[in-house]
């Protein structure tokens, strides 16, 4: 019944921004405690059920999330929940929200002056023009973006599109987002073939380490700076096959979830 709510929402504009069905939710006090309650977009927490086209989508999203930790990216803070039916929903807090205050979001749509339609229309390189025309720090903002799509580019993600990209305006600072929407689309879409949601050096397919020196040195960081992260990502596989483990994925899911992840990380160590 919840997949069924989040569908109508979605319809009916009351879900928050996006494909994937959510629902928006809120924490109503009572004399009895605390409950989430489903609210209109000034929500405070989103909740993606079960996909009943897309399997195990909360549980991956979950364990994507953790494999960023895992690596020091700043995330959106998110836990999986168990649901009436006993199946596991993923709930996420908005990092735009604090308390009953709104705080000033753009995605690199918006940034970018592109319709959400053509949220795939665009370049890594030029959406880190985006950060050093509109980030305080840039420069730091620059290795966190470089960061967060070797990162998406080992764990399967090809659909880190222009709306999963954001920035923050907090005072008189305006910074990068911390990463939200984080999957292994590989997984749980193996029709996509892509490696990449945009144009990597010109292309989406067949990335290679190559590649990703050509962002870096498109970004402006040093040849110093692209080898200690790539060798930061690729270095761990213990630590992410670990994590992968101790999931709520099927023995399944857990193994291709690795095979993945070594097969790029195999691209890039040549």
């Amino acid at each position: 019944m919840l997949d069924e709510l989040a569908e109508e929402t979605v319809n009916k504009r009351i879900a928050v921004t996006g494909v994937q069905p959510k629902l928006s939710l809120d924490l109503e006090h009572s004399a009895a405690g605390q409950r989430l309650t489903i609210v209109g977009l000034w929500g405070r927490y989103i909740l993606k059920p079960q996909n009943t086209e897309l399997k195990a989508m909360p549980e991956v999203e979950d364990l994507t999330m953790h494999l960023a930790e895992l690596f020091r990216i700043n995330t959106c803070q998110h836990a999986l929940i168990p649901m009436g039916d006993g199946a596991l929903a993923y709930i996420a807090k908005r990092f735009d929200r604090v308390g009953n205050t709104k705080i000033h979001m753009e995605d690199f749509c918006q940034l970018g002056g592109f319709q959400t339609e053509q949220k795939y229309d665009s370049s890594y390189e030029r959406c880190g023009k985006l950060i050093t025309k509109y980030c305080s720090n840039s420069g730091l903002d620059l290795l966190t973006y470089f960061e967060v799509l070797v990162f998406c580019f080992l764990s399967g993600n090809s659909d880190m599109h222009m709306k999963n990209f954001s920035i923050l305006y907090q005072g008189d600072e305006i910074v990068l987002s911390p990463a939200y929407d984080l999957i292994n689309s590989a997984l749980v879409y193996p029709k996509d073939k892509d490696d990449v949601a945009m144009l990597l050096s010109a292309k989406k397919s067949k990335i290679k380490l190559i590649d990703f020196e050509n962002l870096a040195k498109s970004l402006g960081l040093s040849e110093k700076v692209f080898q200690r992260v790539i060798g930061k990502f690729t270095s761990a596989q213990d630590k992410v096959f670990e994590l992968i483990d101790r999931s709520f994925l099927s023995n399944e899911f857990k193994d291709l979830y690795k095979q993945i992840w070594r097969e790029r990380r195999a691209r890039l160590t040549l």
